[in-house]
């Protein structure tokens, strides 16, 4: 071969290369420009790296803050799925049940009664469901809270039974593990379910709370909730981070403890509130 055809071969040969090169190079930019790889990019990255792809379709974002406030302060509450209640059926039995009690990983789930019609309160201390006499009771409330589940504190009553019913499991919060990891009571009326996130449990003395405190009263409710986040008491265990304010509502779990002139309490502050 004379030197002349050698060295059109050779340009032949590098154009050739040089096609093949620039042939790679846009295969690769076109796959790293697919949809594909984008939304893959994305995926993989953490929530402060990841990029959000606007979606022309998507309706826009509401601007307003949503209705409700979320209040669970950061805590993974339990699920009332499941939790369903048949007041047709009870009121069949009793008028008096306007609502329903239940707290996961305890005894608790019971009906909670208040006494209209005999006009006494604590009617429901000795009596069942039925207005039968029965020395462990009911789970009951009395005529000074509302039975919409919406005064500032409201008190429910149990007996602190040895068989372990009715409110006997509330000291399962005086342990610090149990505590921690267990943070939401339901109370189911007909129409509603209110989640409650439990902050506090502790000894108390056995003041009657609704006749010792003027809820009604601002600074004076300010107090109580301060007094409830840091209780005087030997024994107490307080959830961190939470914060209440005087448009809050409390549900507090009130029975008896094993020295004369106390009480235990667990109280919770409603974070949810849903219509049935």
């Amino acid at each position: 071969m004379d030197k002349k055809k050698k060295t059109v071969w050779i340009i032949v040969l590098i154009l050739c290369v040089l096609i093949i090169i620039a042939g790679c190079i846009l295969l690769i930019r076109s796959q790293l420009a697919s949809p594909s790889v984008q939304r893959e990019d994305v995926t993989s990255a953490t929530a402060d790296e990841a990029t959000v792809v606007p979606d022309e379709t998507a309706e826009e974002a509401p601007t307003s803050a949503p209705d409700k406030p979320d209040k669970s302060f950061g805590y993974k509450l339990a699920d009332a799925d499941g939790l369903d209640v048949d007041f047709d059926q009870l009121k069949s039995i009793n008028t008096d049940i306007y609502a329903w009690l239940y707290i996961p990983n305890t005894n608790i789930d019971y009906p909670v009664l208040r006494s209209t019609a005999d006009g006494n309160d604590f009617f429901y201390l000795d009596h069942n469901m039925y207005r039968q006499y029965q020395f462990s009771g009911s789970v009951y409330s009395e005529l000074k809270n509302n039975p919409d589940m919406h005064d500032p504190v409201t008190v429910l009553y149990g007996h602190n039974m040895r068989d372990g019913s009715m409110f006997a499991t509330l000291y399962k919060f005086s342990n610090a593990d149990f505590f921690e990891n267990n943070t939401t009571a339901f109370v189911v009326t007909e129409d509603k379910i209110f989640t409650y996130l439990i902050y506090a449990a502790y000894s108390f003395d056995d003041r009657h709370i609704l006749n010792s405190y003027d809820f009604n009263n601002v600074e004076s409710f300010r107090e109580y909730l301060d007094s409830t986040l840091k209780p005087r008491s030997y024994q107490y265990n307080v959830r961190e981070n939470v914060e209440l304010t005087t448009e809050d509502r409390i549900l507090t779990l009130s029975t008896c403890t094993e020295s004369s002139g106390t009480r235990y309490l667990v109280q919770g502050v409603l974070v949810d509130e849903q219509k049935r």
